[in-house]
């Protein structure tokens, strides 16, 4: 059974990353802290016309353009593509990417989670802590709980991913901007490297510097 995140009312855990990040316009370091070992950026999947999510990679191919950390999605992309979802991490990729960031953790039972406080769905009680242009929620759990925030009803759940998600021991941390249609991922070389050496999430090698948007 997936745990469920607990609201906290003491926002003390996000203080080094409020200390850790740059100024809004200082790119990947607006959402993530510096002193990472290596950096990633997760670009969202575009839904193709059979349903099926296309990766950016596919596009760049059909395009015969490259594709880099800095590559915006209308570098990319024709006429008849369909935009990436902003954000949120999909949902499907959701499990996978709490799965390969779990084993680069010595405490995937307990970790921290940032949720915009803007959402509409949201109950936005609570103290906030502050990240350049957006206040945050803080809640807490198991990093399976980050599947579990969403727009909740009965018989629907529309799900969220977390905007910022890290663990306690601090070994990696994970930024959803609501504008942006990548995730970006701070972390160790070897978890870069799982990410950007895999199959099962399309991920490519990021800087600290690349601009965002």
């Amino acid at each position: 059974m997936v745990s469920r995140p607990r609201p906290l009312t003491d926002v003390a855990p996000a203080a080094w990353i409020e200390a850790g990040v740059g100024d809004f316009d200082s790119g990947v370091h607006a959402l993530l802290p510096a002193g990472f070992a290596a950096y990633a950026r997760l670009p969202h999947p575009v839904e193709a016309a059979d349903g099926r999510p296309l990766r950016w990679r596919e596009i760049a191919e059909r395009s015969g353009r490259a594709l880099d950390s800095r590559t915006r999605f209308k570098d990319i992309a024709g006429p008849a593509d369909e935009e990436p979802w902003a954000g949120s991490f999909p949902a499907g990729l959701l499990p996978v990417l709490c799965e390969i960031l779990a084993a680069h953790t010595a405490t995937p039972g307990h970790c921290y989670f940032g949720l915009w406080d803007g959402w509409g769905w949201l109950d936005a009680d609570g103290p906030r802590f502050h990240l350049p242009g957006r206040d945050h929620l803080l809640y807490e759990g198991p990093l399976d709980a980050a599947t579990e925030f969403g727009d909740r009803g009965p018989g629907y759940f529309f799900q969220q991913s977390p905007n910022v998600v890290w663990p306690q021991d601090r070994s990696w941390c994970v930024a959803t901007d609501v504008d942006l249609d990548s995730t970006y991922v701070g972390g160790s070389a070897r978890l870069v490297e799982d990410l950007t050496g895999g199959t099962r999430i399309e991920a490519l090698p990021a800087e600290l510097s690349d601009p965002l948007g």
